[in-house]
């Protein structure tokens, strides 16, 4: 993780004028152009295009690293095309790997010893890799496919409203009881895909969580899947029930990931349900003894840092179970620069990574669940875990496989996730801006990890591209 975080600090601003080799320049942005789509109701409507440019139309000045700078949309009613690899010259004459690994024409010596310009200049460079297809989609296409992704959450909320079968994939959580216990009405686990407190039978099992698995949507066989509680924010009445899934479901150390504050704009998104300081006194679990089996276990703050410059409070919990010998240690990981329904300014990118790697360093092993929060536990809860994901796959290359694999060359792994994320736990990845924020993210992951940038693989005509605006990081995205 630390090798992707880094790649964010510093990145290789393009040329203001002369395009990189194989690079061909274009016209500037057709603004007049545009294109209607059906939306899954049929209504036509126009989407604009993603793009993430490298250069300033307006003043023709070198731009920052989309990750340095804002990333502005204008509505474009035309579908951006998939940039084609530049093509470089090929030399007539056969070439010769030399022993410092440089590639020449016709002779064996060194690099160093070719001393014509223009023989330097015909020396065969290696192709650029071609971008994944499902990271060069329009901004329209993109936000097509969420809305399609949200049409299949309606089919299962009503195929579950008409299959009351208990058995049915897709049941609700029908008990009266479990109402008080939830944050929001509408933000439920599927009945079928919860975490259930192991209590004395007759006494109400409930918690708002969900256990959720993610596999490689591209080589499930030989990467370890990813293990997460995705649980909304406690409630006071639901403390001791947080705590107590912790003991029953988590191996020591453990890891708690909080994406949100305990009040934004005024209003509770989630209970302080741990010590916040080190003089505090330890919290006691199980008081009350809710369920009538003596659980009861006493919690204490040994320690804060702070990380990041303080966009990420780690707290180090310790867990004291009346009955057991060891003590559970326990990682509460607290990001405080991510708003409700919103996603991470552009500033703070590598505090987020740097949440992402110290989640898993802290963690007892990788099959051991990290519980993720937000305030419904859907939202940024889900972005985290989707992103996290998949960066597994830009990192490990397998991405690049995609375009090589005729019969998967058009297949979208960050759909596919996203999927695999509603059918474990409803409305996952639940604002529009997020849904693109991964895809931004990923397209930059992957320039990085090829050492280009978005000036290289650039599509033509450059008339068919964006100019900038609007920023989706920034603005306040409430809904």
């Amino acid at each position: 993780m630390e090798s992707i975080s880094s790649r964010f600090r510093r990145t290789k601003k393009a040329s203001p004028t002369t395009p990189p080799s194989g690079v061909l320049s274009g016209s500037p942005p057709d603004k007049s152009s545009s294109e209607s789509k059906l939306d899954p109701v049929g209504r036509r409507e126009s989407l604009p295009t993603l793009t993430i440019p490298t250069t300033n139309a307006r003043n023709d000045l070198p731009s920052k690293s989309p990750f340095r700078q804002r990333f502005h949309f204008r509505h474009s009613h035309k579908r951006a095309r998939s940039p084609t690899p530049a093509t470089l010259p090929v030399p007539a004459s056969p070439a010769v790997a030399s022993q410092d690994s440089a590639v020449e024409l016709g002779r064996s010596t060194p690099a160093s010893a070719i001393e014509d310009k223009g023989e330097k200049e015909m020396i065969k460079e290696t192709p650029k890799p071609r971008i994944p297809a499902f990271l060069t989609q329009s901004q329209q296409d993109i936000e097509a496919k969420f809305h399609e992704l949200n049409w299949a959450e309606r089919f299962r909320l009503q195929e579950s409203a008409n299959n009351t079968s208990p058995s049915f994939k897709f049941a609700r959580v029908t008990a009266p009881e479990t109402k008080i216990l939830d944050r929001y009405a509408n933000i439920q686990p599927w009945a079928n895909n919860r975490v259930r407190l192991q209590v004395p039978d007759g006494h109400l099992d409930y918690i708002n969580a969900s256990p959720i698995t993610l596999r490689s949507p591209l080589d499930p066989q030989s990467k370890p899947p990813h293990r997460y509680i995705a649980m909304q924010g406690p409630k006071s009445g639901t403390i001791d029930h947080v705590w107590r899934m912790v003991v029953e479901q988590l191996k020591s150390p453990a890891v708690i990931v909080m994406l949100t504050e305990t009040h934004e704009g005024g209003m509770e998104k989630c209970f302080p349900y741990f010590p916040r300081t080190i003089e505090e006194e330890p919290w006691v679990i199980g008081e009350e003894d809710e369920f009538g089996d003596g659980f009861h276990a006493e919690i204490k703050c040994v320690d804060i840092e702070e990380h990041a410059d303080g966009a990420i409070e780690v707290r180090k919990l310790n867990i004291n179970v009346e009955g057991r010998e060891d003590d559970m240690t326990v990682w509460h990981l607290l990001y405080r620069r991510w708003p409700d329904f919103g996603v991470p300014a552009l500033e703070d990118i590598d505090s987020f990574f740097e949440l992402m790697r110290l989640s898993k360093e802290k963690n007892a092993s990788e099959d051991n669940p990290r519980v993720i929060h937000c305030s419904a536990g859907v939202g940024r809860s889900g972005t985290f875990m989707a992103l996290e994901h998949l960066m597994r796959e830009i990192d490990s290359g397998d991405v690049d496989r995609l375009e090589i694999d005729a019969n998967r060359g058009g297949e979208d792994i960050v759909y596919k996730t996203v999927d695999a994320l509603r059918e474990q736990r409803k409305q996952m990845v639940q604002a529009e801006p997020q849904y693109l924020f991964i895809y931004q993210v990923l397209r930059k992951l992957w320039l990085d990890k090829h050492g280009l940038t978005e000036q290289d693989i650039r599509e033509e005509p450059a008339a068919k591209r964006l100019e900038v605006d609007f920023d989706p990081f920034l603005d306040d995205q409430r809904s």
